[in-house]
Protein backbone atom coordinates (compact mmCIF):
# COMPACT_ATOMS: atom_id res chain seq x y z
CA UNK A 1 0.00 0.00 0.00
CA UNK A 2 0.84 3.72 -0.40
CA UNK A 3 0.95 5.06 2.96
CA UNK A 4 1.30 8.62 4.13
CA UNK A 5 2.57 9.24 7.55
CA UNK A 6 1.48 12.79 9.22
CA UNK A 7 3.82 13.34 12.31
CA UNK A 8 3.44 16.38 14.92
CA UNK A 9 6.97 15.77 15.27
CA UNK A 10 9.62 14.25 14.06
CA UNK A 11 9.95 10.52 14.50
CA UNK A 12 13.69 10.58 14.04
CA UNK A 13 15.12 10.54 17.06
CA UNK A 14 12.82 8.83 19.23
CA UNK A 15 13.32 10.66 22.29
CA UNK A 16 10.17 12.28 22.87
CA UNK A 17 7.24 10.85 23.65
CA UNK A 18 4.93 10.59 21.02
CA UNK A 19 8.10 9.36 18.76
CA UNK A 20 8.76 6.45 21.44
CA UNK A 21 5.05 5.22 19.79
CA UNK A 22 5.09 6.60 16.21
CA UNK A 23 8.92 5.64 15.28
CA UNK A 24 8.12 1.55 15.91
CA UNK A 25 5.04 2.31 13.89
CA UNK A 26 7.00 4.20 11.35
CA UNK A 27 9.78 1.19 11.02
CA UNK A 28 6.99 -1.79 11.00
CA UNK A 29 5.53 0.14 8.04
CA UNK A 30 8.21 0.64 5.88
CA UNK A 31 8.67 -3.05 6.17
CA UNK A 32 5.07 -3.66 4.43
CA UNK A 33 4.65 -0.68 2.55
CA UNK A 34 5.75 2.57 0.45
CA UNK A 35 5.46 4.75 3.39
CA UNK A 36 6.31 8.88 2.60
CA UNK A 37 5.92 11.03 5.71
CA UNK A 38 4.74 14.70 6.27
CA UNK A 39 5.74 15.95 9.53
CA UNK A 40 6.30 19.38 11.93
CA UNK A 41 9.72 19.60 12.49
CA UNK A 42 12.82 21.87 11.91
CA UNK A 43 15.76 21.87 9.44
CA UNK A 44 17.76 20.14 11.60
CA UNK A 45 15.89 17.58 12.57
CA UNK A 46 14.76 17.06 8.79
CA UNK A 47 18.41 16.80 7.87
CA UNK A 48 18.84 14.04 10.55
CA UNK A 49 15.72 12.28 9.78
CA UNK A 50 16.80 12.47 5.45
CA UNK A 51 20.09 11.22 6.36
CA UNK A 52 18.65 7.97 8.47
CA UNK A 53 15.61 6.98 6.21
CA UNK A 54 15.97 8.62 2.51
CA UNK A 55 16.53 5.70 0.88
CA UNK A 56 13.61 3.90 2.09
CA UNK A 57 10.90 6.55 2.31
CA UNK A 58 8.88 7.25 -1.04
CA UNK A 59 8.82 11.10 -0.53
CA UNK A 60 9.48 13.31 2.70
CA UNK A 61 8.23 16.83 3.47
CA UNK A 62 8.86 18.51 7.00
CA UNK A 63 7.40 21.96 7.62
CA UNK A 64 8.75 24.26 10.20
CA UNK A 65 6.46 24.93 12.54
CA UNK A 66 8.58 27.26 15.26
CA UNK A 67 7.19 30.32 16.08
CA UNK A 68 8.21 32.81 18.77
CA UNK A 69 7.42 32.00 22.36
CA UNK A 70 5.19 35.51 22.78
CA UNK A 71 3.42 34.19 19.77
CA UNK A 72 2.12 30.88 20.98
CA UNK A 73 1.52 32.50 24.15
CA UNK A 74 -0.91 35.20 22.38
CA UNK A 75 -2.07 32.16 20.23
CA UNK A 76 -3.30 30.69 23.31
CA UNK A 77 -4.90 33.41 24.58
CA UNK A 78 -6.55 34.02 21.29
CA UNK A 79 -7.71 29.97 21.26
CA UNK A 80 -9.26 30.82 24.98
CA UNK A 81 -10.78 33.16 24.12
CA UNK A 82 -12.64 32.42 20.53
CA UNK A 83 -13.80 29.30 21.84
CA UNK A 84 -10.93 26.49 21.14
CA UNK A 85 -8.72 24.36 22.78
CA UNK A 86 -5.35 25.32 23.40
CA UNK A 87 -4.18 22.10 21.06
CA UNK A 88 -5.30 23.66 17.98
CA UNK A 89 -1.84 25.55 18.47
CA UNK A 90 -1.04 22.37 15.94
CA UNK A 91 -2.77 23.84 12.79
CA UNK A 92 -0.97 25.77 10.63
CA UNK A 93 -1.58 27.61 7.20
CA UNK A 94 1.42 26.50 5.64
CA UNK A 95 1.49 22.82 6.65
CA UNK A 96 -2.90 23.14 5.49
CA UNK A 97 -1.08 24.22 2.32
CA UNK A 98 1.12 21.68 2.24
CA UNK A 99 -0.63 18.57 3.14
CA UNK A 100 -3.16 19.55 0.62
CA UNK A 101 -0.71 19.89 -2.23
CA UNK A 102 1.02 16.46 -1.10
CA UNK A 103 -2.89 14.90 -1.43
CA UNK A 104 -3.54 16.35 -4.61
CA UNK A 105 -0.23 15.69 -6.10
CA UNK A 106 -0.58 12.00 -5.24
CA UNK A 107 -2.86 9.16 -4.57
CA UNK A 108 -2.68 7.48 -1.42
CA UNK A 109 -4.36 4.11 -0.46
CA UNK A 110 -4.44 5.30 3.15
CA UNK A 111 -3.42 8.35 5.52
CA UNK A 112 -2.07 7.75 8.61
CA UNK A 113 -2.33 10.59 11.17
CA UNK A 114 -0.23 10.16 14.25
CA UNK A 115 -2.80 12.15 16.37
CA UNK A 116 -6.29 12.81 15.94
CA UNK A 117 -5.77 16.47 16.55
CA UNK A 118 -4.41 16.40 12.66
CA UNK A 119 -8.34 16.81 11.95
CA UNK A 120 -8.08 20.32 12.64
CA UNK A 121 -6.54 19.96 8.95
CA UNK A 122 -9.07 19.89 5.87
CA UNK A 123 -7.97 16.30 5.29
CA UNK A 124 -8.50 14.13 2.21
CA UNK A 125 -12.46 12.47 1.89
CA UNK A 126 -11.70 9.84 -0.87
CA UNK A 127 -8.99 8.41 1.11
CA UNK A 128 -9.07 6.08 4.56
CA UNK A 129 -8.06 7.70 7.38
CA UNK A 130 -6.33 6.26 10.47
CA UNK A 131 -5.86 8.38 13.68
CA UNK A 132 -3.66 7.23 15.96
CA UNK A 133 -4.63 8.68 19.87
CA UNK A 134 -2.04 8.81 22.33
CA UNK A 135 -4.44 9.63 24.70
CA UNK A 136 -8.31 11.05 25.07
CA UNK A 137 -7.29 14.54 25.06
CA UNK A 138 -10.37 15.99 26.68
CA UNK A 139 -10.11 13.44 29.71
CA UNK A 140 -6.19 14.80 29.60
CA UNK A 141 -7.06 18.47 30.28
CA UNK A 142 -10.14 17.23 33.28
CA UNK A 143 -7.33 15.14 34.68
CA UNK A 144 -5.45 18.53 34.42
CA UNK A 145 -7.96 21.18 35.94
CA UNK A 146 -8.81 18.30 38.66
CA UNK A 147 -5.00 18.65 40.31
CA UNK A 148 -4.13 22.18 39.44
CA UNK A 149 -3.80 24.18 42.83
CA UNK A 150 -3.09 27.21 40.81
CA UNK A 151 -6.19 30.22 41.25
CA UNK A 152 -4.84 31.53 38.08
CA UNK A 153 -4.24 28.03 36.22
CA UNK A 154 -7.31 26.46 37.31
CA UNK A 155 -9.93 28.12 35.51
CA UNK A 156 -7.82 28.29 32.12
CA UNK A 157 -7.60 25.10 32.36
CA UNK A 158 -11.31 23.74 33.11
CA UNK A 159 -11.80 26.57 29.92
CA UNK A 160 -9.21 24.12 28.16
CA UNK A 161 -11.45 20.77 29.01
CA UNK A 162 -14.80 22.51 28.04
CA UNK A 163 -13.29 23.11 24.21
CA UNK A 164 -11.49 20.38 24.05
CA UNK A 165 -14.56 18.70 24.88
CA UNK A 166 -16.62 20.13 22.82
CA UNK A 167 -14.16 19.67 19.60
CA UNK A 168 -13.21 16.34 20.19
CA UNK A 169 -15.81 14.27 18.77
CA UNK A 170 -15.97 16.47 15.55
CA UNK A 171 -11.94 16.22 14.79
CA UNK A 172 -11.97 12.70 15.96
CA UNK A 173 -15.22 11.83 13.61
CA UNK A 174 -12.85 12.52 10.49
CA UNK A 175 -11.54 8.88 10.71
CA UNK A 176 -12.29 5.68 9.52
CA UNK A 177 -10.22 4.32 12.28
CA UNK A 178 -9.39 5.29 15.55
CA UNK A 179 -6.37 3.51 17.07
CA UNK A 180 -6.47 4.15 21.40
CA UNK A 181 -3.65 2.23 23.45
CA UNK A 182 -5.60 0.95 25.96
CA UNK A 183 -9.08 -0.23 26.72
CA UNK A 184 -10.11 2.49 29.57
CA UNK A 185 -9.66 5.14 26.12
CA UNK A 186 -11.58 2.96 23.90
CA UNK A 187 -14.42 3.08 26.10
CA UNK A 188 -14.03 7.11 26.51
CA UNK A 189 -13.74 7.35 22.81
CA UNK A 190 -16.67 4.95 22.23
CA UNK A 191 -18.52 7.62 24.59
CA UNK A 192 -17.69 10.16 22.43
CA UNK A 193 -18.40 8.71 19.44
CA UNK A 194 -20.36 5.53 19.66
CA UNK A 195 -20.71 4.68 16.31
CA UNK A 196 -16.97 5.10 15.65
CA UNK A 197 -14.72 2.39 15.03
CA UNK A 198 -11.85 2.39 17.79
CA UNK A 199 -9.31 -0.47 18.21
CA UNK A 200 -6.57 -1.32 20.73
CA UNK A 201 -2.93 -1.54 20.06
CA UNK A 202 -0.97 -0.66 22.73
CA UNK A 203 2.50 0.93 22.72
CA UNK A 204 5.61 -1.37 23.21
CA UNK A 205 8.77 -1.88 23.55
CA UNK A 206 12.26 -3.39 21.94
CA UNK A 207 12.67 -6.20 24.54
CA UNK A 208 15.95 -6.38 23.11
CA UNK A 209 17.39 -3.20 23.03
CA UNK A 210 16.56 -3.00 26.61
CA UNK A 211 18.56 -5.97 27.94
CA UNK A 212 19.92 -5.72 31.28
CA UNK A 213 23.34 -3.75 31.16
CA UNK A 214 26.45 -4.79 32.69
CA UNK A 215 26.55 -1.55 35.05
CA UNK A 216 25.58 -2.60 38.49
CA UNK A 217 22.79 -1.47 40.55
CA UNK A 218 23.55 1.81 42.40
CA UNK A 219 22.17 1.13 46.28
CA UNK A 220 19.34 2.99 47.70
CA UNK A 221 19.12 4.53 44.26
CA UNK A 222 15.63 5.41 42.19
CA UNK A 223 15.21 6.69 38.71
CA UNK A 224 12.82 8.93 36.66
CA UNK A 225 12.48 9.29 33.01
CA UNK A 226 10.86 11.37 30.23
CA UNK A 227 10.48 14.17 28.64
CA UNK A 228 10.33 16.89 31.73
CA UNK A 229 8.96 19.85 30.20
CA UNK A 230 5.27 17.49 29.54
CA UNK A 231 3.20 18.72 32.19
CA UNK A 232 2.57 15.40 34.07
CA UNK A 233 6.21 14.51 33.93
CA UNK A 234 7.16 17.81 35.42
CA UNK A 235 4.40 17.77 37.90
CA UNK A 236 4.84 14.07 38.84
CA UNK A 237 8.59 14.62 39.32
CA UNK A 238 7.65 17.62 41.26
CA UNK A 239 5.14 15.99 43.84
CA UNK A 240 7.35 12.88 44.38
CA UNK A 241 10.26 15.80 45.30
CA UNK A 242 8.17 17.74 47.78
CA UNK A 243 6.25 14.97 48.93
CA UNK A 244 7.32 11.56 48.59
CA UNK A 245 11.34 11.75 48.55
CA UNK A 246 11.38 13.75 52.44
CA UNK A 247 9.51 10.84 53.70
CA UNK A 248 11.98 8.37 52.15
CA UNK A 249 15.27 10.40 53.34
CA UNK A 250 13.64 10.62 56.86
CA UNK A 251 14.32 6.61 56.66
CA UNK A 252 16.81 6.56 53.99
CA UNK A 253 19.39 9.17 54.44
CA UNK A 254 21.53 7.45 51.84
CA UNK A 255 18.90 7.96 49.33
CA UNK A 256 19.31 9.58 45.72
CA UNK A 257 17.15 9.95 42.60
CA UNK A 258 18.21 10.46 38.87
CA UNK A 259 16.17 12.24 36.82
CA UNK A 260 16.64 11.73 33.68
CA UNK A 261 14.81 13.37 30.73
CA UNK A 262 15.58 16.43 27.88
CA UNK A 263 14.28 19.75 28.35
CA UNK A 264 13.82 20.01 32.60
CA UNK A 265 12.63 23.32 33.11
CA UNK A 266 14.87 26.11 35.00
CA UNK A 267 12.85 25.43 39.05
CA UNK A 268 13.89 21.55 38.44
CA UNK A 269 17.09 22.23 37.38
CA UNK A 270 17.49 24.18 40.55
CA UNK A 271 16.61 21.59 42.89
CA UNK A 272 19.81 19.26 41.38
CA UNK A 273 22.14 18.23 44.46
CA UNK A 274 23.77 15.51 45.24
CA UNK A 275 20.96 13.57 46.47
CA UNK A 276 19.22 14.31 42.98
CA UNK A 277 20.73 14.55 39.67
CA UNK A 278 18.83 16.55 36.96
CA UNK A 279 20.65 15.23 33.65
CA UNK A 280 18.48 16.87 31.09
CA UNK A 281 18.80 15.05 27.36
CA UNK A 282 21.35 11.69 27.47
CA UNK A 283 22.32 10.18 24.29
CA UNK A 284 21.53 6.46 26.03
CA UNK A 285 18.49 6.26 28.89
CA UNK A 286 19.54 2.56 29.24
CA UNK A 287 22.77 3.17 31.95
CA UNK A 288 20.19 4.97 34.02
CA UNK A 289 17.75 2.52 34.61
CA UNK A 290 20.64 0.03 35.10
CA UNK A 291 22.06 2.09 37.91
CA UNK A 292 18.39 2.26 39.47
CA UNK A 293 16.84 -0.26 42.39
CA UNK A 294 13.44 1.53 41.94
CA UNK A 295 11.86 3.15 38.74
CA UNK A 296 9.36 5.26 40.45
CA UNK A 297 6.12 6.95 38.55
CA UNK A 298 4.47 9.30 40.47
CA UNK A 299 2.03 10.81 37.98
CA UNK A 300 -1.10 12.26 39.14
CA UNK A 301 -2.15 13.20 35.63
CA UNK A 302 -1.90 11.44 31.99
CA UNK A 303 -3.24 9.20 29.45
CA UNK A 304 -2.95 6.45 27.24
CA UNK A 305 0.48 3.63 28.28
CA UNK A 306 3.56 4.95 29.69
CA UNK A 307 6.14 4.26 27.78
CA UNK A 308 8.51 4.49 30.83
CA UNK A 309 7.07 1.97 32.39
CA UNK A 310 7.63 -0.56 29.44
CA UNK A 311 10.90 0.51 29.00
CA UNK A 312 11.74 -0.40 33.14
CA UNK A 313 9.68 -3.61 32.84
CA UNK A 314 12.22 -4.67 29.70
CA UNK A 315 15.28 -3.71 31.66
CA UNK A 316 13.86 -5.50 34.78
CA UNK A 317 13.97 -2.66 37.03
CA UNK A 318 11.13 -2.88 40.18
CA UNK A 319 8.60 -0.21 39.81
CA UNK A 320 6.58 2.05 42.46
CA UNK A 321 4.10 3.48 40.60
CA UNK A 322 0.32 5.47 41.40
CA UNK A 323 -2.18 3.95 40.01
CA UNK A 324 -2.50 6.42 37.22
CA UNK A 325 1.00 6.08 36.70
CA UNK A 326 1.08 2.60 34.44
CA UNK A 327 -3.07 2.55 33.80
CA UNK A 328 -3.64 0.13 31.03
CA UNK A 329 -0.65 -1.55 31.88
CA UNK A 330 -0.76 -5.42 32.95
CA UNK A 331 0.84 -4.76 36.43
CA UNK A 332 -0.79 -5.92 39.44
CA UNK A 333 -0.33 -4.84 43.23
CA UNK A 334 2.12 -7.72 44.77
CA UNK A 335 2.14 -9.38 42.27
CA UNK A 336 4.62 -7.18 39.43
CA UNK A 337 4.99 -3.78 41.09
CA UNK A 338 4.08 -2.15 43.91
CA UNK A 339 0.66 0.69 43.95
CA UNK A 340 0.56 3.68 45.96
CA UNK A 341 -1.17 6.48 46.22
CA UNK A 342 -0.40 8.63 48.79
CA UNK A 343 3.43 9.59 49.91
CA UNK A 344 3.61 7.97 53.15
CA UNK A 345 2.71 4.89 51.07
CA UNK A 346 4.48 5.28 48.36
CA UNK A 347 7.64 6.32 50.69
CA UNK A 348 7.07 3.06 52.28
CA UNK A 349 6.86 0.90 48.87
CA UNK A 350 10.63 2.43 47.95
CA UNK A 351 11.94 2.22 50.95
CA UNK A 352 10.82 -1.63 51.45
CA UNK A 353 12.59 -3.05 48.45
CA UNK A 354 15.58 -1.13 48.94
CA UNK A 355 15.85 -3.61 51.88
CA UNK A 356 14.07 -6.43 50.18
CA UNK A 357 16.26 -7.98 46.91
CA UNK A 358 14.15 -10.93 46.75
CA UNK A 359 11.06 -8.85 46.08
CA UNK A 360 12.80 -7.12 43.56
CA UNK A 361 13.86 -9.84 41.72
CA UNK A 362 9.71 -11.40 41.39
CA UNK A 363 8.56 -8.34 40.98
CA UNK A 364 10.80 -7.76 37.92
CA UNK A 365 10.52 -11.08 36.78
CA UNK A 366 6.58 -11.28 36.77
CA UNK A 367 6.68 -7.80 35.16
CA UNK A 368 8.88 -8.79 32.07
CA UNK A 369 6.89 -12.12 31.19
CA UNK A 370 3.55 -10.02 31.08
CA UNK A 371 6.16 -7.06 28.89
CA UNK A 372 7.11 -10.22 26.33
CA UNK A 373 3.84 -11.27 26.00
CA UNK A 374 1.90 -8.66 25.78
CA UNK A 375 3.82 -5.58 24.80
CA UNK A 376 6.18 -6.24 21.81
CA UNK A 377 6.64 -3.71 18.42
CA UNK A 378 6.50 -6.97 16.12
CA UNK A 379 2.91 -8.13 17.28
CA UNK A 380 1.70 -4.21 17.14
CA UNK A 381 2.91 -3.78 13.78
CA UNK A 382 0.82 -6.87 12.40
CA UNK A 383 -1.96 -5.62 14.42
CA UNK A 384 -1.85 -1.75 12.73
CA UNK A 385 -1.08 -3.69 8.98
CA UNK A 386 -4.54 -5.76 9.61
CA UNK A 387 -6.39 -2.60 10.58
CA UNK A 388 -5.12 -0.83 7.20
CA UNK A 389 -6.01 -4.13 5.20
CA UNK A 390 -9.37 -4.02 6.57
CA UNK A 391 -9.80 -0.66 5.05
CA UNK A 392 -8.30 -1.59 1.83
CA UNK A 393 -11.78 -2.75 0.25
CA UNK A 394 -12.66 -2.45 -3.16
CA UNK A 395 -15.13 -0.01 -4.47
CA UNK A 396 -15.65 1.15 -7.66
CA UNK A 397 -14.47 4.90 -8.36
CA UNK A 398 -11.57 6.43 -6.53
CA UNK A 399 -14.07 9.16 -5.41
CA UNK A 400 -16.29 7.54 -3.57
CA UNK A 401 -13.98 5.33 -1.49
CA UNK A 402 -13.75 7.00 1.56
CA UNK A 403 -17.49 7.28 1.81
CA UNK A 404 -18.28 3.72 1.22
CA UNK A 405 -15.82 2.43 3.56
CA UNK A 406 -17.18 4.22 6.38
CA UNK A 407 -20.80 2.52 5.50
CA UNK A 408 -19.10 -0.82 5.48
CA UNK A 409 -17.19 -0.02 8.73
CA UNK A 410 -20.45 1.52 10.74
CA UNK A 411 -23.61 1.19 8.46
CA UNK A 412 -23.81 4.96 8.56
CA UNK A 413 -21.95 8.06 6.74
CA UNK A 414 -20.59 9.71 9.55
CA UNK A 415 -20.59 13.84 9.67
CA UNK A 416 -17.13 15.53 8.31
CA UNK A 417 -16.21 18.97 9.22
Amino acid sequence: MKILMVFQTSPYPPDLGPAKRNTPFFLENLKRHDVSVLSIGTPEEERKFREKYSARCKRIVFVDNARPRIFNLLLRVWNLITGHNSTRWLYNRRFARVLQQLTSSEEFDLIHCCTPLFGYYQLPKNVPLVGDAHNVAYDFFLRMYQQSKSPLAKPYLYMDYLHMKREEPAITDKFDVVLATTEVDKEKFRHLLPQKRVEVIPNGVDSMFFEPQSIPEEPKTMVFTGLMNYQPNHQGITYFLDKIFPLILEREPDARIWVVGALPPKSLQRRANHRVKVTGWVDDIRPYFARGQVFVIPLLVGGGIRGKALEAMAMKRTIVTTALGCEGIDLKHEHSALFADTPEDFAAAVVRLFNDAGLRRRLTQEAFQNLIKGYSWEANGAALDRVYQSLAVPVSGKSDRGSALRRIQSGIEPNRL
